[in-house]
Order: structure tokens, then sequence, then C-alpha cells
């Protein structure tokens, strides 16, 4: 059977499933089926391109360099100085990319040695970015074989308890590789 039949096999059984289901329901089903699947591909490649720190002083023509020895264009950009910047710039797409990037400005501009499923989520409500469920997504994460959290303490046994994180290395390297 063609792929594309396989896939059209696939979309006809999902649309039945989830017809019972309200519209805000299964948008939650989908975004975290995304989220699960890890779908989204990053947009943009910014491998041939040189970070640099901008001043207030430098006008808009001084944004970009050439760099005479390559013919290529040195991309000049400010340090995040708000959480709301840092996430325009990481543009992260699913969810635990979202909560990573809250994560790593509690980590690093607030100097957080470990944080909640709460304070990340608080974080991403300021922008009026919404996951439906911030805990269910770092307890998924937790369990891949290369999370991008961490969970260092967990109150309890079940799953409702209360539990603190920190970025793991990959968590670290995702938002770093963004920003570079």
């Amino acid at each position: 059977m063609p792929a594309m039949l396989n896939e059209l096999v696939v979309m006809n059984d999902v649309v039945k499933i989830l017809q019972p289901l309200t519209r805000d329901e299964r948008r939650r089903v989908i975004d975290w089926l995304a989220d699960y699947l890890d779908v989204y591909e990053d947009d943009f490649d910014f491998s041939n391109a040189t970070f640099v720190e901008v001043t207030d002083d430098q006008s808009d023509e001084d944004m970009f360099e050439e760099d005479s020895s390559e013919g290529q264009y040195e991309v000049e950009e400010a340090a995040p100085e708000t959480f709301e910047a840092l996430f325009e710039r990481v543009s992260p797409k699913t969810a635990i990319q979202k909560i990573v990037t809250s994560a790593y400005w509690l980590e690093n501009n607030e100097g957080k040695d470990s944080w909640t499923s709460f304070q990340a989520n608080k974080l991403l409500k300021s922008l009026d970015v919404k996951i439906s469920s911030v805990s269910g997504t770092l307890a998924i994460e937790s369990k891949k074989e290369l999370p991008l959290i961490v969970v260092l303490e967990k109150s309890g046994d079940s799953m409702q308890s209360r539990k603190t994180f920190r970025l793991s290395d990959a968590g670290f390297n995702y938002v770093e590789s963004r920003l570079a």
C-alpha cells in the first residue's frame, strides 16, 4: 500500500476517534500527540551566522557586518533582557521546548537551582502561552532516553506528588544552540 494511502487511512481512523470530543479536547489531544511524537522541526538554520552583542548606540545598518573573507554576513543580536525576548529568540514549537525555555530563564536569569512545573507554567502564562498539562509533559519527558529535564525531588509516591526539576545538559544545550 503506498505511503500516502496509509496516511489517509490513519487520518480517517483518527477523525473517527476524535469525533465525540469537543473542539478544545481535540486540540489538546492533537497538541499532545504532536509534542509526544516530536513532529515539529526547527524552522531556522543559523549554522552559518555569527552572533555578537549589539549596543544601544548602533544603527540598524550596523546590525549586519559583511565578513569579507567569505562574503557572509554576521548577524548581531543583543542578549535577551526579558523572558519574552528569550522566548522569541528560541522560538520553541513543542510543549516540552516551551517548558525548557522557561526553565532556562528560571535557572539562568532568576538564579534558581531547581524549579516546579507551576513556576515554569506561570512564566509561559505571562506570555499567553498555554500548555494543557505541564506536569504531564514533564512526566513523559522524564521517561525518555535523553530527557531535556531531570527530576530532582519528589514529595511522595503518587503521580500527583510535588516534584522539583532542573534542566539536563540536553535541555540546556537545546536553548543554547537556539541562541547561538
